[in-house]
């Protein structure tokens, strides 16, 4: 055993493990492992190791400790890629070797310890901050878990932590001491990049506490964690919305986690640390950061923090059907990696069905490598259940997420409406009042995600015309600029509402001297309706276009048609038929110029990474502000007309000026959409010549089983009975009328062969 004459844990530090804590740890001072795992550990993990998931955790170790020793690819270059992979392939060897005492498996990681350079002042990588936690929490936890067998001389372990701490202080100089780097890094940024350098650099502080600068590495780290993941550092919101959306908030949580936990074994909880300021921005959203240089404080150790694992609710909350993250901001499809092991730390047990359900289930080394925590802390006794909810809505995070339930073919759609810090970060697009969709396994209409081909600008995908919004005069909120030019102008969630049949949610967003109220009504778990109104300080009337992007045609592969009320995109298992209507008349359709790899065409979103272009097609009307009013109608290929999950029927309802409705039959009957402008007629004569009165500006109405949703309106009547009256004030509201009281219009039911004949390509009426 490595005693205490190492440079390893002073005196007095708490030991305190998830799997049987000691109170005292006096008896153990100079014993390891005290970081990723305890002694207390080995027994627990042993017992299970035969036994799903942790039978396939095992198997995962045992691979990454089979690979061999990378090469640096440039000898004169310090190869952060080469030693993030060494460090974690040495972890690995000498878990197996803490594990099973096996004498093998440590010489391999002694081995790699021999072999590391520390020349790390040679790495040219501008932003290999984020790319350290491998190697130094790797290379640390190798070190402390190595030291807790009988199979690391005591001079080979003085000169392997003389290496990790070697290579942490110069990284240190570089990132924190160096006013340039640490300006672009840390500074501006204020998101996974201060959260993956803090994990990284605090790490071999927990391990040396007797290195010189030990706590000042240590001071720095947890004071940038603290602010951070806090409700003061705008990072995470109320609701445990991530500023920089769930594509880097997994980039961030992964390394945090595996601090966290190290801290929790190697730290007291009432250690007292000082506050370093050098990294705080002074800039809006940060203004009212309230750091104090010197400032003693006590670290909150998040992981059961129910503030800390909010974010993983909201991270789950956002998943595809698939079980991916949705690419909202600079993003791609991810898989998650880090909550499930939460469930040793009393999260519920949706994160771990979360975990186990989906298309890459039980990822544990995404975003950082995270297999041993998982089988160290994943509690299987907590049972994997779906999450207690499925449309949610959180303001603060700007996100309104519809779901039909938590199945593969579940329909789901995300209304996005950011304001304040949450849209205030390098990493948010333009895309206030954007929706998406999927259905039946397919990922429908899009957001396109984070093509970046220079790495000196921003994505090509991050400004209005890359997402699913109306521009004005070809113009959506201002352009994202450089940094902290953040462009855009807030977006408001306002006016939410839950019910049985129909789920609501508004986005509100002004800009092109127009004020924009975006409705989406989720009807019945089985299609949306978007439903804009608005309203313009402009007289003149200007060119609208209400864009949509779908995941078909060009390298998308799939199929793409353009029809007399919109387009349909077609993928293997699902498509999505679009019916737009105005409240203005001369409403025409029209692909915006096709640029290869170029906005609005191009995309980047799979989780492959794979970059390439799209269909996208623009509903045009000329008007001073008119109304838009859109079913999207979600079928499953292999379905028939009149199946249950085939193609609905979707028909033009006649409407008088300034009106636009449809009605759409599903298995569960008809329902009458209906959006007017303020001052337009409130009556439309259904099929059967009866007449529908209304004085609200959006009306759903089930003309079989009386379900209602209004929007700013009090009343629906038939033939001037009133059949359902609410309450203005609620803005919307739901009610049922009595089903006696409607007779139902045999609607004409309308094909998609003959019903909705097709737009030859190239034309656009």
């Amino acid at each position: 055993m490595i005693r205490a004459r190492l440079v390893v844990l002073a005196t007095g530090l708490l030991f305190s493990a998830s799997v049987g804590c000691a109170d005292d740890d006096s008896s153990r001072f100079g014993e390891h492992p005290t970081l990723m795992v305890t002694a207390a550990h080995k027994d627990p993990i042993l017992s299970r190791v035969d036994r799903e998931p942790y039978a396939t955790l095992i198997a995962r170790i045992r691979d990454r400790a089979a690979r061999d020793y990378q090469e640096e690819s440039d000898a004169e270059v310090w190869d952060h890629l080469a030693h993030g992979h060494n460090g974690l392939t040495a972890e690995a060897n000498a878990f197996l070797a803490w594990l099973y005492d096996d004498a093998a498996a440590a010489a391999k990681a002694r081995d790699f310890f021999s072999r590391l350079p520390t020349d790390f002042y040679t790495n040219d990588t501008i932003d290999v901050n984020i790319r350290m936690p491998a190697v130094l929490i790797g290379y640390t936890n190798a070190w402390d878990l190595l030291a807790g067998t009988d199979f690391f001389p005591e001079d080979e372990a003085v000169a392997a932590a003389d290496k990790i701490t070697e290579i942490n202080q110069q990284f240190y100089e570089r990132f924190i001491d160096d006013n340039f780097h640490r300006a672009i890094a840390l500074v501006v940024t204020q998101n996974n990049h201060s959260i993956r350098t803090a994990s990284a650099m605090g790490y071999p502080a927990l391990a040396f506490r007797d290195h010189p600068d030990s706590d000042t590495w240590l001071n720095w780290a947890a004071g940038e964690l603290e602010y951070l993941w806090g409700p003061n550092g705008h990072y995470v919101q109320a609701d445990g919305g991530v500023s920089e959306g769930p594509f880097y908030y997994g980039f961030a949580f992964a390394p945090a986690v595996a601090f966290y936990i190290a801290h929790e074994n190697a730290m007291a909880a009432d250690h007292v640390y000082s506050r370093t300021c050098i990294s705080r921005n002074d800039d809006d959203p940060w203004l009212d950061h309230g750091c104090i240089e010197g400032e003693p404080f006590t670290f909150t150790n998040r992981l059961r923090d129910p503030f800390f694992h909010a974010t993983a609710d909201w991270a789950l909350s956002l998943r595809l059907p698939t079980g991916y993250r949705p690419p909202l901001a600079d993003a791609a499809l991810r898989p998650s990696n880090g909550q499930a092991v939460l469930t040793g730390f009393g999260a519920p047990g949706y994160f771990r069905w979360d975990w186990e359900n989906h298309d890459i289930p039980m990822e544990t080394s995404k975003w950082f490598e995270l297999t041993i925590h998982h089988l160290a802390y994943l509690d299987d006794r907590v049972a994997a259940v779906e999450p207690p909810f499925t449309t949610r809505f959180l303001p603060d995070a700007g996100n309104a997420v519809f779901r039909s339930d938590w199945s593969r073919d579940a329909l789901w759609m995300l209304l996005v409406a950011e304001a304040g810090s949450v849209r205030k970060t390098i990493h948010d697009h333009v895309d206030g009042t954007s929706f998406t969709l999927a259905a039946y396994g397919e990922y429908l209409l899009i957001d396109t995600g984070y093509h970046k081909p220079d790495q000196l600008m921003n994505a090509r995908t991050a400004d209005a015309p890359s997402h699913n919004v109306i521009l004005i005069d070809g113009k959506g909120a201002p352009r994202k600029g450089l940094l902290t030019n953040f462009g855009d102008t807030d977006a408001f969630l306002r006016n939410t509402h839950d019910s049985d049949v129909f789920d609501y949610a508004e986005a509100w967003q002004t800009y092109e001297g127009t004020e924009i109220q975006r409705s989406v009504l989720f009807a019945r778990g089985r299609y949306g309706v978007v439903a804009d109104r608005l309203s313009s300080t402009m007289t003149a009337a200007r060119e609208h276009r209400w864009r949509l992007h779908g995941n078909a045609g060009h390298d998308a592969g799939g199929s793409f048609r353009i029809e007399v009320v919109g387009g349909v995109w077609e993928q293997s298992a699902a498509g999505v038929e679009q019916y737009l209507a105005s409240t203005a008349p001369g409403l025409r359709f029209e692909r915006p110029p096709f640029v290869d790899l170029r906005a609005p065409h191009v995309h980047q979103f799979d989780e492959k990474g794979t970059h390439g272009n799209h269909e996208v097609l623009d509903g045009i009307v000329e008007a001073v502000a008119p109304g838009f009013l859109a079913v999207l109608a979600a079928y499953r290929t292999d379905a028939n007309d009149g199946d249950p999950d085939g193609p609905l029927a979707v028909t033009a309802v006649s409407a008088a000026p300034d009106q636009a409705a449809w009605s759409v039959t599903t298995s569960a009957g008809t329902d009458l959409i209906l959006l007017r402008e303020p001052g337009a007629s409130g009556d439309i004569t259904l099929g059967d010549g009866r007449v529908i009165s209304t004085d609200a500006e959006l009306l759903a109405l089930g003309l079989d089983d009386g379900a209602v949703l209004i929007a700013r309106g009090t009343e629906v009547r038939i033939d001037g009975t009133a059949i359902a009256t609410v309450d203005a004030a609620a803005g919307v509201a739901t009610a049922t009328a009595d089903p006696s009281s409607l007779r139902a219009p045999k609607w004409p039911r309308q094909p998609r062969s003959s019903g909705r004949p097709a737009v030859e390509p190239g034309r656009t009426d």
